[in-house]
């Protein structure tokens, strides 16, 4: 009787013929998607396109990029400790919550046009100082307290 087939032990250098048939489809993969693009599921592309429709929005919003948008309060007090405090607010109070990037979305729609009307009229200036003080001071105090107030 002839027992089992001595196995013949593979030497260290040697490839397996699984090894072999991997590369061949691998290099045929990294082919077909050169050519034809990287094939994705429905869920992947609606991900992608959603991520893209996020980020540009962000960036309409005013993403980091965009620091300067505090066109009111900059006219009006000028590059100080108000217009930071009202941009940390932004940032850390409003944009969080919807309500607040609407807020936000609509005082950057109405803001550029209050600015050409204040520009050059000292006495609305002074007025409109006047009328930012509590909001300034409410979001220093919102802010002191950890800035975590939904809007």
């Amino acid at each position: 009787m002839k027992g089992p087939a001595p196995s013949i032990p593979l030497r260290r250098d040697s490839v397996s013929a699984s090894e072999l048939a991997q590369l061949g489809v691998c290099e045929q993969l990294v082919q077909f998607e050169h050519l034809y693009g990287q094939r994705r599921s429905a869920g992947q592309l609606a991900d992608m396109e959603r991520g893209i429709r996020e980020h540009r929005r962000f960036l309409q919003e005013g993403g980091p990029e965009r620091k300067g948008r505090c066109f009111i309060a900059t006219l009006v007090y000028g590059e100080g400790r108000e217009v930071a405090l009202l941009r940390s607010f932004r940032d850390r109070v409003l944009r969080p919550s919807m309500l607040g990037r609407g807020l936000i979305l609509a005082y950057y729609r109405i803001s550029p046009t209050v600015c050409r009307f204040l520009n050059g009229r000292p006495l609305l200036l002074r007025t409109m100082r006047m009328a930012l003080r509590p909001t300034v001071w409410i979001a220093g105090r919102v802010l002191a307290r950890g800035g975590r107030r939904n809007v």
